[in-house]
């Protein structure tokens, strides 16, 4: 193995043994045979993210790439392990542990003992990752559970006929409204009557039925597989998957993530992320010190402006005048999508249209930009009693335009320091770019926010190493 090969230098720079301490609660040492090594396990896992390989691929390449076995400690004639227990490592013994914020710590840690981070910026961006599974419009996976429940029932008996009169007539076309209402009442029907209910194909049916009216009241758009994953929006577009809010230092090594469902809006956790960052940044307080935060018109908001002030940094973003709400809508549980332009309700929904409303009298107040919310949408939304007015199937919701707040932050972004200082906001991009582009972060690999988190565990831990060993040979 050459002395300048990533994977030597990654061996002898870095001791993997902090995994062993943080997964040994899920191990028994006096029951069942001995298990694969915890550190050897984390280590296949690492070159799957660095490399971009399917679990099989992987495995089938450590047999015969002797810097893949130097790296997991195997001689060459060692075996390598069966595929399958990668992916019991991955939900079984890293279950429960906030693996994102570990290994973010640790190769932060690592990059401060370095002395590769001089910096006392830190910049911060979200972006997205769409899930492998295709969305299911709400009418197709309602028809598509109630086939499933319907079939299970005519395949579990002699006579398909009978059951077929008990059932209610299908509604024709894609109505939801009708389509919902006809999966309740098939629902009901084999409920009161106890049809089948010793059978479990049945009960699960039944009971993902119910789940799925109870998800597309929530939230309108699902997956037959992965039942996390929600609809975001970049621009005018959509995208089906989960967010992650990144912050990152000038050298571009990430110090801290958060990652959700892909309906959040930007901005929200700016606090937790700048604390997340200045505790792995180091443990006194000059350590921690935070000069500058950039970020884009998402994180101009009140909240941040008044956060900024409490930790004493200058906060570099461009304010969204849509983002400035009165004090009788501050916690009302509407969000403003920034790349979308346009507010969403609080059960995820974007609104379809705004407006402005303007005042000839001054003394009735500022100017308002009213939203407009899909009638579609609100008619089968679990929070339509709450929400909608009586008689009205039409959701609107306006903001004041030109607050206070937002004058006094305006007047700043016209400032020589702001304009130069906003230009190192780009760099953000530059590592969402490399995540995807390199690391495969455009896509799951599974489904769900728990392998999703693993994904963007790892991904991060990877990067930041490699970002880590590419500054340490730059700096000699």
């Amino acid at each position: 193995m050459p002395k300048t090969h990533k994977l030597r230098i990654l061996k002898d720079k870095i001791d993997f043994n902090f995994v062993r301490e943080e997964v040994e609660k899920k191990y028994n040492v006096k029951m069942g045979r001995a298990a694969e090594d915890p550190v050897r396990m984390f280590k296949y896992l690492f070159l799957k993210c660095l490399y971009g390989m399917s679990d099989r691929g992987l495995i089938e390449r450590c047999m015969s790439d002797m810097a893949f076995k130097y790296f997991l400690d195997l001689a060459p004639e060692d075996p390598v392990i069966d595929p399958s227990l990668l992916s019991v490592f991955r939900r079984q013994r890293l279950a429960d542990s906030n693996l994102l914020d570990f290994l973010i710590t640790k190769s932060v840690a690592l990059a401060v003992d370095l002395g590769v981070i001089k910096s006392r910026t830190l910049i911060v961006d979200a972006t997205h990752t769409c899930s492998t599974y295709n969305p299911f419009a709400p009418v197709e996976i309602l028809q598509l559970r109630s086939r499933k429940l319907r079939a299970s029932i005519y395949d579990n008996t002699k006579e398909p006929d009978t059951y077929r009169k008990m059932f209610p007539e299908k509604p024709s076309g894609k109505n939801l409204e009708a389509e919902m209402a006809y999966s309740r009442e098939l629902i009901s029907i084999i409920r009161e009557k106890k049809i089948m209910s010793d059978i479990p194909i049945v009960v699960e049916n039944v009971n993902l039925l119910e789940e799925t009216i109870e998800d597309i009241e929530d939230h309108f758009t699902t997956s037959v597989k992965d039942n996390d994953a929600r609809v975001g929006h970049k621009s005018e577009d959509s995208f089906f998957g989960y967010k992650t809010e990144i912050m990152t230092t000038p050298e571009l090594i990430i110090t801290a993530a958060n990652i959700t469902t892909g309906e959040k809006a930007d901005g929200k956790e700016l606090r937790t992320l700048v604390q997340k960052s200045k505790n792995n940044l180091g443990a006194t307080e000059e350590d921690k010190k935070v000069d500058d935060v950039l970020g884009d018109g998402a994180y101009g908001g009140d909240n941040n402006l008044k956060l900024a002030k409490e930790e004493k940094f200058t906060l570099y973003a461009r304010p969204n005048p849509m983002l400035y709400k009165s004090n009788e809508n501050k916690d009302d549980g509407f969000e403003l999508n920034k790349d979308a332009g346009m507010y969403t309700c609080p059960a995820g929904h974007l609104a379809v249209g705004k407006s402005i409303i303007r005042y000839k009298k001054k003394g009735k107040g500022n100017d308002r930009l009213q939203f407009r919310f899909d009638p579609d949408k609100c008619e089968c939304c679990k929070l339509k009693d709450k929400c909608l007015k009586q008689g009205s199937k039409t959701r609107y919701y306006s903001i004041p335009i030109k607050t206070p707040e937002q004058e006094e932050q305006m007047k700043f972004c016209k400032t020589p320091e702001f304009r130069e200082r906003i230009k190192e906001r780009f760099k953000v991009e530059q590592v969402n770019a490399i995540l995807k582009n390199v690391y495969g972060y455009r896509k799951t690999l599974s489904y769900g926010i728990y392998s999703m988190k693993i994904q963007g565990a790892m991904t991060i831990f990877a990067y930041n190493l490699m970002r880590i060993l590419k500054l340490t040979r730059k700096n000699g």
